[in-house]
């Protein structure tokens, strides 16, 4: 069985595909559908986000550069 991707538009009431698709009249198909968010919902999810953990930092301590080189971190590897 043969698989692709094509985009597509949803009406209201039918599947409109953005390009041609080359099969015979009454083929039957299996569909998956996926639907792709408007880039201006994903920018506000992302920005809500973003507030969200501006308001609520993470209370962990920091660590200095000697901490983190890997001599430190995997010295018992080495």
């Amino acid at each position: 069985m043969a698989s692709r991707v094509i985009e597509a538009e949803y009406d209201g009431k039918v599947l409109i595909p953005k390009e041609p698709l080359d099969l015979p009249v009454g083929a039957r198909l299996q569909l998956s559908i996926h639907v792709q968010q408007d880039v201006e919902e994903r920018l506000q999810r992302l920005r809500a986000l973003w507030r969200y953990f501006e308001d609520n930092p993470v209370d962990a301590p920091s660590l200095d550069d000697e901490a983190l080189r890997r001599e430190n971190l995997y010295g018992d590897r080495l």
